[in-house]
């Protein structure tokens, strides 16, 4: 073996022990096109795999778009399966439909049908290895600053993502053909690799050329500056889900934790949110957005997957469409003086003679729609949600409203309606969390016997 395969091999051996790629106990599914990358990473895991006595498999996707080029490399993948002994999984796919059902791009929906059919082949401990390479992760992060990214953006393609790993992230695609040519491997080669009307075959025909005349190991100093860039920014994540950590509140993330952040953090913590919720690609456009309406404290905008991202009161709001909107139905005895809610919460009921009630408004006035007349609560009184067909008729107004009137009147949030707390006496409501005492049931100068009310968060 000469000096030159000898140190691609030991690359290939330091990503996946560096990064821990195949643990014990693990199989593996290997993404094999048969283009030169794959068939390397094919022919490295095959003795890899061996000597440690870990399973494995090959999974090849044929995506109907480009005929019978695409029916020579399943045969040939086929073929090779065959001579080296491994077992292979084959999906035929009609991406081009699929694009169109889907509303997506062919690129986009192709990476789509890979990595679910490489998933359906997973069991508990199962890795799936692709042969994504430096100078894929090289042209990855052209086509990102081109585009404007961020430093996640610029961090290359990762070596590992769940359980996706890629042990040629270190080795140059010219390192590669000098592998399959060192151990004679044949490969077939996908004629729109060298169409320049894709992007990434722009960069990597027109561009990186240039570049490597500046800088021969350009893909090398790229390499360096990813693996800085990971570790700024997963320092950076680190600290932004600590901070997201302590915004949590019921429903949402509080407004003046988030508001306290600097942007580099702020901007990680709403990728976070949202990633929790879907994983669906969030363009920098969507991030800026959601954190505009975290600094103004209001507004409303829709992200990728249909995540609804709302601010409101000290909340923001972060709604996956297939969550249900549905209130579940809760009601639960008056205990005084404390009734615990459903949801954790505890609404406690003091009673108060006239004079410390005025002591009390006079200090905050705005505590006023804690208060009612005692002497509304009875025994039958209850604490429940919102029901349909329900009416309110507030203190001072001089009027009854729906319920879904006045919460849309006071701008609540759908996803918070459904939990505000409300006494029921005699049939009628007598009080509403945020929004104080009917008129049949408020403190007027006659009421000698008066309840405060609060709500106890977590």
């Amino acid at each position: 073996m000469n000096d030159q395969i000898q140190k691609i091999e030991k690359k290939i051996e330091r990503a996946i022990v560096d990064w821990n790629m195949l643990p014990q106990g693990c199989s593996v599914v290997v993404g094999l096109s048969g283009g030169a990358d794959s068939i390397a990473l094919a022919h490295f895991l095959l003795k890899y795999t061996a000597e440690r006595h870990i399973p494995i498999q090959a999974a090849h996707i044929n995506h109907g778009l480009r005929g019978a080029e695409a029916d020579r490399d399943e045969q040939f993948v086929t073929e090779w399966c065959r001579k080296n002994k491994m077992e292979l999984k084959i999906l035929h796919a009609d991406v081009r439909a699929l694009a169109a059902e889907k509303s997506e791009g062919l690129e986009e929906c192709g990476r789509n049908v890979r990595y679910r059919y490489f998933r359906s082949l997973c069991e508990e401990n199962t890795k799936i290895a692709t042969a994504h390479s430096l100078s894929d992760s090289a042209e990855t992060v052209l086509l990102n600053l081109v585009k404007g990214a961020g430093a996640r953006g610029l961090c290359g393609i990762p070596a590992v993502r769940g359980n996706i790993i890629r042990p040629l992230i270190a080795v140059t695609r010219a390192e590669v053909e000098a592998y399959c040519a060192y151990y004679r491997l044949d490969y077939v080669t996908d004629s729109t690799n060298f169409s320049e009307d894709y992007t990434r075959n722009k960069i990597r025909l027109g561009v990186i050329p240039v570049l490597r005349e500046i800088n021969p190991a350009f893909e090398s100093a790229v390499f360096s500056m990813t693996a800085h860039l990971k570790e700024d920014e997963d320092c950076l994540c680190s600290l932004a889900e600590k901070k997201l950590k302590e915004a949590v509140c019921p429903h949402g993330y509080r407004l003046s934790v988030l508001n306290s952040l600097p942007d580099a953090i702020l901007n990680r913590a709403v990728f976070a949110a949202i990633k929790k919720k879907s994983p669906a690609r969030l363009a920098g456009g969507h991030i800026e957005a959601v954190t505009e309406i975290v600094r103004s404290g209001a507004g409303s905008v829709t992200v990728a997957g249909g995540i609804q991202c709302s601010a409101q009161g000290n909340t923001l709001f972060i709604t996956d469409p297939d969550e249900k909107t549905a209130d579940s139905a809760w009601c639960v005895p008056l205990r005084i003086p404390e009734t615990v809610l459903p949801d954790g919460r505890k609404l406690t009921v003091n009673r108060l003679s006239r004079q410390e009630f005025e002591k009390r408004r006079k200090f905050n006035n705005l505590l006023f729609n804690n208060f009612i007349n005692y002497d509304t609560i009875s025994s039958i009184t209850s604490v429940r949600n919102r029901r349909r067909g329900d009416v309110f008729r507030p203190f001072g107004r001089g009027v009854s409203k729906s319920l879904k009137k006045l919460f849309n009147e006071a701008k609540i949030a759908p996803m918070l309606r459904g939990n505000l707390a409300m006494l029921e006496s005699g049939g009628k409501i007598i009080w509403i969390e945020n929004f104080g005492a009917a008129q049949d049931a408020c403190v007027d100068e006659n009421t000698q016997n008066i309840a405060e009310i609060k709500i106890k968060e977590f």
